[in-house]
């Protein structure tokens, strides 16, 4: 019989990129069966759209709060999701439940734990989040993206480096000429690809402006592939046309065919979650990453760090991410061809473009141990 699996992710793209990889592959399986729960507000992620509707739960699970004043609001949230949470899953007959990290998860994760039904995590970063440190000794497994993960965890031996489920539109083997022509751009020499994250970054919108002010004799045949995020988009879509001398940039809140992005990119600028870092290692593009100063645990600069040191990025500071300091290594590296084809192999090393399998393998095995 097919087993029924509910995947939990939201409140970034981060955890939910890799969860809708994990749908993709628990479907073409044959032998299981995916629904996907996420946060009411998470809807707006254009994720989604590769998703059964049918398929797709929504529920209001509250962020974690310190302030005392929000602890009833919270609690009442997180019950009622509690609630919410098991009803789907006595409803689809769960199996087994992935949580992607992130609070979005926590509800259905306790309502799996007490309806007794098997738990996985998945760890996207090198230092494990709140909610997989609390579900530790809960879960079966956790399935990570760096070997260094296990140093950070009671109970390593439950760890298994699988790397980050990518999803299917990622994975694409589009040339590259015919790649630059979905974003208008094959008359480029060459294409960065500027990427914060799913939801945006204003360090990295006001960088590529301030790169465009004050190198444009450099960019003239330079195309720029850039993803500002949904909030900052009509903003610097006007200042780009105002401002500077828009030349060849391809602008969009959100890259719907983002493995044509990655095919036509000739090296990244991007935070450093490690979503957006494992796709790009698997399309083998070198990057520049930019961690977000603030990311829980510091782990955007460990994840960096860990790129940096294989050979398949440079990083720079938040503090460093202006023009002046950003340009010479990015047209350094431009104008090597040599270190960025080194680059991209290194990145292509550290990549794992069968993570998903790895997991949907693992859960396979334990289930049928679990029907004997």
């Amino acid at each position: 019989m097919s087993k029924n699996i509910l995947i939990i992710g939201g409140g970034t793209g981060g955890h939910i990129s890799p969860g809708v990889a994990l749908y993709e592959k628990l479907g073409e399986d044959g032998t299981m069966s995916p629904v996907f729960l996420t946060g009411k507000n998470d809807l707006r992620f254009g994720f989604f759209n590769d998703i059964d509707k049918e398929k797709l739960y929504t529920y209001n699970a509250p962020s974690l709060t310190r302030n005392p004043f929000k602890l009833f609001s919270f609690s009442m949230k997180f019950f009622f999701s509690f609630l919410k949470a098991a009803k789907i899953m006595r409803k689809s007959n769960i199996d087994a439940v992935v949580g992607m990290g992130g609070y979005v998860s926590a509800p259905a994760l306790l309502a799996a734990r007490f309806l007794r039904i098997p738990i996985f995590l998945c760890e996207q970063n090198i230092v494990p989040g709140k909610v997989t440190l609390k579900f530790e000794k809960h879960c079966r497994n956790i399935f990570g993206t760096f070997s260094d993960s296990p140093s950070y965890l009671r109970m390593p031996e439950k760890y298994v480096h699988s790397g980050n489920p990518i999803r299917n539109n990622v994975l694409v083997q589009t040339p590259k000429n015919e790649a630059k022509k979905t974003f208008h751009l094959e008359h480029c020499h060459k294409i960065i690809l500027v990427i914060g994250g799913s939801q945006g970054a204003v360090k990295l919108n006001n960088l590529v402006l301030g790169l465009k002010k004050a190198y444009p004799h450099e960019f003239k045949n330079i195309g720029i592939i850039w993803s500002t995020g949904d909030y900052s988009f009509d903003e610097y879509k006007k200042k780009s046309r105002t401002e500077v001398d828009a030349g060849s940039v391809y602008i969009s809140p959100y890259i719907r065919r983002v493995g044509r992005a990655y095919r036509a990119s000739d090296i990244s600028i991007s935070r450093s979650g490690s979503g957006v870092m494992m796709e790009l290692a698997a399309a083998g593009v070198p990057s520049i990453l930019i961690p977000y100063p603030y990311a829980a645990m510091d782990h955007q600069n460990k994840n960096a760090d860990s790129f940096a040191n294989a050979g398949a990025a440079v990083k720079i500071s938040d503090e460093d991410a202006v023009p002046e300091k950003v340009a010479p290594v990015l047209f350094d590296l431009l104008n090597s061809p040599r270190k960025l084809k080194t680059m991209s192999n290194c990145a292509k090393q550290v990549s794992k473009v069968d993570a998903a399998d790895v997991i949907v393998k693992t859960i396979k095995e334990i289930l049928d141990q679990r029907s004997r």
